[in-house]
């Protein structure tokens, strides 16, 4: 039995079509549209939406109608076009970053976190939120991340279901085997809702290099929070 995402190839051709018609149209920020770039944008668009699996041709008939969605065609498109914006302002030096690497990063001991998953709903209806700005903070600083194709802030989307992921880059260990705990916290804004913040704690064990690959196995879900309107009252604070 195969089980396939099906949603890799209706992102990888709707990052091409936006591909496509940016080398038509020529923005000025628009300066790469190599292959690299195209699933640099691929996977950041993947990386935040839901995967849709099938194993059957009538699982394909019947999800193919989901991506005829009108809304979810916006959604993709949207985050394709983020993506593509912030692979292109970083093109140059993120290009140059990959190749240096193994020279720079990847045999110095370090502190490799988890990729964080967590959801953002309304606290009054339970529906998830889109269009929320979150930001991953380490004390007073905004986390750095693996790479420019994970933005911090991120935002979240209707496609993606009020859900948002970071990927934060190794901290420098002075050895191997080193055991430390690390807190981060997240703070989430919404227009017209209450901003909330969730601090958390992780434990890390430092290994001897940096790891530059995703683990999908090794991932943290965050609580999930609630935010409310800023007319309406939250009954956890009453």
């Amino acid at each position: 039995m195969n089980v396939h995402n099906i949603m890799e190839e209706y992102v990888k051709s709707r990052v091409d079509l936006m591909f496509d018609q940016l080398n038509e149209n020529k923005p000025v920020w628009f300066t790469c549209s190599c292959e690299d770039c195209r699933l640099d944008a691929v996977n950041y668009v993947l990386n935040r939406t839901t995967p849709r699996y099938v194993v059957s041709g009538r699982g394909v008939v019947h999800n193919s109608e989901v991506l005829d969605n009108p809304q979810m065609r916006a959604d993709v498109d949207a985050l394709a076009i983020e993506g593509i914006r912030l692979i292109n302002a970083v093109q140059r030096p993120y290009h140059k970053n990959i190749k240096q690497a193994g020279k720079n990063d990847i045999q110095q001991p370090s502190f490799n976190f988890p990729v964080f998953i967590g959801t953002v709903f309304d606290g009054t209806s339970f529906e998830p939120l889109s269009d929320a700005a979150i930001t991953l903070k380490y004390g007073d600083m905004i986390v750095d991340m693996i790479d420019k194709t994970w933005p911090n802030p991120c935002r979240t989307y209707k496609a993606t279901k009020g859900t948002y992921s970071f990927w934060a880059k190794p901290f420098r260990a002075d050895k191997s085997g080193i055991s430390r705990q690390f807190n981060f916290t997240v703070e989430v804004a919404v227009k017209e809702y209450s901003p909330v913040s969730y601090a958390f704690d992780i434990p890390v064990v430092s290994d001897s290099d940096s790891k530059t690959e995703m683990n999908t196995s090794y991932s943290v879900k965050i609580q999930d929070l609630f935010l409310f309107r800023s007319d309406v009252s939250n009954p956890m604070e009453d």
